[in-house]
C-alpha cells in the first residue's frame, strides 16, 4: 500500500496477502490517466483504456499494476503477445505474482495445440447418490439427457419419475406425469421444440409431454403392429422422427414428432438374422444405429429400417445406452465401462471404467460443459466424470464492464470458460466468490506525533447478489459486416435481402439492435437503424477491389465491446477475406478479438462461392456458423443460432465497504469461480464517480 506523509503525521501501511499489484503511483498525471483507463476499460472502450494506460506508463515506467491493465486493455483488442509482453514484463518488476503467472499459464495451455487435444481418459470427481440417509432421492437411474442450459434430465426407473439436476449436480425440478404418472420411465429424447416422449417400460408406451411437464399424448397400442413389449431406448433424428427399441418384440419402432407410428424393423429378414436383445439407439445423420446386448454388436440402418451392415466397433461386453456426439461417433454404455467408438473405423477409446465392485452403467453423456456424467443403474446413482488435463488447468475467468455509477453498489460482468475455451453454462450464485480489498485507518499519538495506521484486509463482498446469466436472455447486438468487394457490388441486392431477412428475423419489438458497417478500402463508420436505413447502406457503398475485411472486422467488433447483450458479428459477402490486404492484422489476431470480447462471427454466403479457409477458421474460432443466402429454409435460422448459443457470461452485484476516496481510490477486488473439482480467478479494481 501507499505510504502517506503529511506534515507531522507518519502513515504505516500492511499489506493485506492478495497477489493483486498494490496502487502505488506517485505521479499525478500517471494517476489521472491510470483512474481514466480503468474507467474506459470498465464501459467496453478498449481503445481508450489502451491509450489513458499507456499515457500513464510514460510517467511510471516501471509500474506493475499500469503494465498488467495494459496487458488486459491488449488481450481486449486482439493482441495476446503484446498482453503477455506486458504482463511479464509486471512480473519482472513485482518479481513475481501467483496470480499473473497461473493466467499466462492457463492462456499458453489455451492457445497450444496440445493444449487443445481431445481428453481420452476420465477419472470421478464427485457422484449424486440416489438416497441420503433414510431419504430416498431417486432410484436405478436408467437415462440422461443433456439440456443446452447445463442441466441434465435422469430418467429414474425405480421411483417412477424425471429428475432435472442443474449444473452443480443438485436436484432442482421433478416430472412426475400429472395424475397418470409414469410406470418404470426408462429413457427420453427432447425435440428442437422442448417436446419430451419418455419410453414406459412396464406400460408399455410412450408419454409425450410439453415443454412445461404436461401430458399430451401416448403412443403403444394394446394390439395389433402398434402394440409395445416393454419400450426401453429412444433417439431423435434432426427432422424430429423418433426410434425405440422394443425389447420384447426385438425390433426398433420409428414415430413421427406427433407420436404416430410409421414403421418397425430389426427382424429378421432376408438380409439380416434379426436383432435379439435391442437396447441402445442413436442417429447419426441418415444412419440409425442399434446396440444389441445379447449378440454383444452394433447394427447400422437407414431411416427407414434397411439394414445396412454391422458396425466395425468389437470388444463390447454389454452395450446399452449409445448417444450420438456429433462428430460420427458413438458414446458407448458398455456395461463397467464408458466407450468413445467411430462405427466406421472401429477406432474405440475406453474414457473410463467404474471402480464399483458390480456397476451396470446404462447411459452416459456428455453435459452442456462437456463434463461425463455416467448414470449406474444397480448403484443409484450418477457419477460425475473429468479428464485430469481439465481439473488441473481450471476455468478461465474474465471480468468485463464494472459498473460502479451506483458506488457502493458495484455490478459486474463476468465470463467463465473452460481451458478449451467453451463458455461454462448454468452456474448460479453459489459457484462465485467476491472478496474485495479494504483499508481502513486509524490515528493515534504517539508521543506529541499523530501517526496514522493503515490497514488493508481482504473481506467477502458484502451483500453479493447474483443477477443472471446472458444465456438466460433472448436480447442480443448485432452487427452486419458487409464485404466491399466489386464481386458482392454485381449482388447488392441479395445482400440488401440477405439484411433484411436477418434483421427481420430479430423480432420487432424485442430488445435487440443491429446496424452495419462496410467493409472498404478504408472502414466506413456503422450505419445504424432500422431496416430501410441498413438496406440503404447495402445498396450504396462504394466498391474497391483492396477492401479490407480486418479493419472492417475490428470496427465491426468494437461497435460491441460496451454492450450487456449476446453479441454478434454476420459478415455478408462472397466468402472472402481479401488475405493479400490482411496488413498486420494475423489470423490469430483477428480470433483473439472476437474470442476475448464473447463475439461470435456468423458468415451469410451471397453468389455461388464458398467461404475460404480464412472465414471458416474465423468463424470456427469465434463459435459461429456459416449458412447460404439462397438457403430454401430462409435465414431466420441466424438470429436461432446466436439466442440459443452458450456465452457464459454472468452479471453479479455487491455493496462496497471500501473508501473510495471521494472517487480517486482506486478500488481491488477479486472474483473466484467454483463448478465441483475446477476453479478459476480474475482480479481486477475500479475507480467510484469523482464526488
Amino acid at each position: 500500500m501507499r505510504r502517506l506523509v503529511i506534515a507531522l503525521t507518519l502513515a504505516v501501511a500492511v499489506s493485506a496477502a492478495g497477489a493483486q499489484f498494490a496502487y502505488d503511483i506517485d505521479s499525478p498525471l500517471a494517476a489521472e490517466s491510470f483512474r481514466t483507463g480503468v474507467e474506459a476499460f470498465g464501459r467496453g472502450y478498449y481503445a481508450e483504456s489502451l491509450a489513458q494506460l499507456e499515457r500513464a506508463l510514460s510517467s511510471e515506467p516501471r509500474d506493475p499494476l499500469i503494465l498488467y491493465w495494459l496487458g488486459k486493455a491488449y488481450l481486449r483488442l486482439g493482441l495476446p503477445s503484446a498482453a503477455f509482453e506486458r504482463w511479464n514484463d509486471a512480473l519482472a518488476v513485482a518479481d513475481g505474482s501467483p496470480f499473473v503467472e497461473s493466467r499466462l499459464e492457463l492462456a499458453g495451455a489455451m492457445a497450444s495445440p496440445e493444449g487443445l487435444t481431445e481428453p481420452t481418459r476420465y477419472v470421478r470427481v464427485a457422484e449424486l447418490p440416489g438416497s441420503k440417509g433414510d431419504t430416498v432421492l431417486f432410484s436405478r437411474p436408467s437415462w440422461i439427457e443433456p439440456l443446452p442450459d447445463g442441466k441434465a434430465i435422469v430418467v429414474s426407473h425405480g421411483t417412477d419419475r424425471l429428475l432435472v439436476v442443474d449444473a452443480n449436480g443438485r436436484i432442482v425440478d421433478t416430472v412426475n406425469a400429472g395424475s397418470t404418472g409414469f410406470d418404470r420411465p426408462f429413457a427420453c429424447a427432447r425435440l428442437d421444440d422442448g417436446t419430451l416422449f419418455v419410453t414406459e417400460f412396464q406400460a408399455d408406451r410412450i408419454a409425450r409431454l410439453s415443454p412445461d411437464g404436461r401430458v399430451l399424448g401416448y403412443s403403444g397400442d394394446e394390439t395389433g403392429p402398434g402394440r409395445l413389449s416393454g419400450p426401453q431406448y429412444i433417439a431423435a433424428d434432426a427432422d424430429g422422427f423418433l426410434y425405440v427399441t422394443d425389447v420384447g418384440f426385438s425390433r426398433v419402432v420409428k414415430y413421427s414428432r406427433d407420436g404416430s407410428m410409421m414403421l418397425s424393423f430389426g427382424v429378421r429378414d432376408p438380409s439380416f438374422d434379426g436383432l435379439s436383445l435391442p437396447t441402445g439407439v442413436a442417429v447419426v445423420g441418415d444412419v440409425v444405429y442399434v446396440a444389441d446386448a445379447a449378440l454383444k454388436a452394433i447394427f447400422s440402418f437407414d431411416r427407414y429400417g434397411n439394414y445396412l451392415g454391422r458396425a466395425r466397433v468389437s470388444g463390447l461386453s454389454r452395450p446399452e445406452g449409445i448417444r450420438s456426439v456429433g462428430d460420427g461417433r458413438l458414446l458407448v454404455a458398455d456395461g463397467s465401462r464408458v466407450l468413445l467408438a467411430d462405427p466406421e473405423s472401429g477406432a474405440t477409446v475406453e474414457l473410463y471404467r467404474s471402480e464399483r465392485r458390480k456397476p451396470r452403467i446404462l447411459s452416459a453423456a456428455f453435459d452442456a460443459n462437456g463434463e461425463l456424467l455416467a448414470a449406474d443403474f444397480d448403484a443409484s446413482e450418477i457419477a460425475y466424470l473429468s479428464d485430469p488435463a481439465s481439473r488441473f488447468a481450471g476455468l478461465s475467468v474474465e471480468v468485463g464492464r464494472v459498473y460502479s455509477d451506483s458506488f457502493p453498489r458495484v455490478s459486474l460482468d463476468i465470463t467463465v470458460k473452460d481451458r478449451r475455451g467453451r463458455p461454462v453454462t448454468g452456474l448460479g450464485y453459489q459457484n462465485f466468490y467476491i472478496s474485495e480489498l479494504v483499508s481502513t485507518k486509524e490515528r493515534r499519538v504517539e508521543g506529541d506525533k499523530p501517526v496514522d495506521y493503515i490497514a488493508s484486509s481482504i473481506r467477502p463482498a458484502a451483500e453479493l447478489s447474483f443477477d443472471g446469466s446472458l444465456d438466460r436472455s433472448s436480447a442480443v447486438d448485432l452487427t452486419f459486416l458487409l464485404e466491399g468487394s466489386p464481386e458482392l457490388a454485381t449482388m447488392r441486392l441479395e445482400a440488401r435481402d440477405a439484411a433484411y431477412a436477418v434483421y427481420e428475423s430479430l423480432g420487432a419489438g424485442t430488445d435487440s439492435r443491429a446496424r452495419l458497417v462496410v467493409a472498404g478500402r478504408v472502414a466506413q463508420p456503422p450505419s445504424a437503424g432500422d431496416a430501410s436505413a441498413i438496406g440503404q447502406a447495402a445498396l450504396g457503398y462504394e466498391p474497391a477491389a483492396d477492401w479490407r475485411f480486418d479493419s472492417g472486422l475490428r470496427l465491426a467488433a468494437g461497435t460491441l465491446f460496451g454492450s450487456s447483450r449476446r453479441r454478434a458479428v454476420v459478415y455478408l459477402g462472397t466468402g472472402s477475406v481479401n488475405e493479400a490486404y490482411l496488413e498486420g492484422s494475423s489470423l490469430a489476431e483477428l480470433a483473439s478479438l472476437l474470442e476475448s470480447n464473447g463475439i461470435a462471427l456468423y458468415a451469410v454466403i451471397v453468389g455461388k462461392g464458398g467461404p475460404s479457409e480464412a472465414l471458416s477458421f474465423l468463424v470456427e474460432r469465434s463459435g459461429g456458423s456459416i449458412y447460404r443466402a439462397d438457403r430454401p429454409e430462409g435465414l431466420a435460422v441466424v438470429a436461432e443460432d446466436v439466442r440459443e448459443a452458450r456465452t457464459g457470461r454472468y452479471r453479479l452485484s455487491y455493496l462496497s465497504s471500501a473508501d473510495d476516496g471521494f472517487g480517486k481510490s482506486y478500488l481491488p477486488f477479486s472474483v473466484e469461480v467454483y463448478l465441483r473439482d475446477r476453479s478459476g480467478k480474475d482480479e481486477s479494481g475500479f475507480f467510484a464517480p469523482l464526488r
